[in-house]
């Protein structure tokens, strides 16, 4: 009997000894998923702020709006400004154009519409190649086509929608 006694002590402090592991790893596992929790928090945030940082830098590098802008600092197939980042070169009938990435070049080859734009002014059909380009005043970066030198200053000095085409 004494045997059994014993037995059911010992079977008593495994148990307990079981319970105390499992307790023990649970207890890391919360930690460690906590932990890494933790990180992945702090490195969102911290990517968070170099992206706010980027597009300050991106928007101070934009041009006044009442500049023109070279046609090889333009995303034609994105209608944005990169600035002093290179742009791909096209060349299809003579006419140059120009694309932020392999992507884009092969759509403007591609893809007649990205060829072209609509003056804001005139509502015209343009083709970017041979348009006067400007800075959409009302989109961060985004640039508009104009037909000539003219309508992109006239489209500066317009009141907020003015068109030539609904004008009295």
């Amino acid at each position: 009997m004494k045997k059994s006694g014993a037995n059911k002590t010992v079977k008593k402090i495994a148990r307990k000894k079981g319970k105390v592991e499992e307790w023990l790893i649970n207890i890391l596992a919360i930690v460690f998923l906590g932990a890494g929790f933790a990180v992945i928090a702090y490195m969102s945030t911290r990517t968070g702020g170099e992206h706010v940082k980027d597009e300050d830098q991106y928007l101070a590098s934009l041009p006044p709006e009442k500049d023109t802008i070279a046609h090889n600092k333009i995303c034609m197939v994105d209608d944005i400004y990169q600035g002093d980042y290179p742009t791909l070169t096209v060349a299809l009938s003579n006419k140059t154009y120009y694309g932020c990435d392999a992507k884009a070049t092969q759509d403007l080859l591609n893809k007649q519409e990205l060829r072209f734009a609509i003056d804001p002014l005139t509502k015209r059909k343009i083709d970017k190649a041979s348009a006067f380009i400007g800075l959409n005043p009302k989109k961060d970066g985004k640039v508009l086509y104009f037909e000539s030198k003219e309508t992109f200053t006239q489209y500066l000095h317009s009141p907020s929608g003015e068109t030539l085409t609904n004008k009295p």
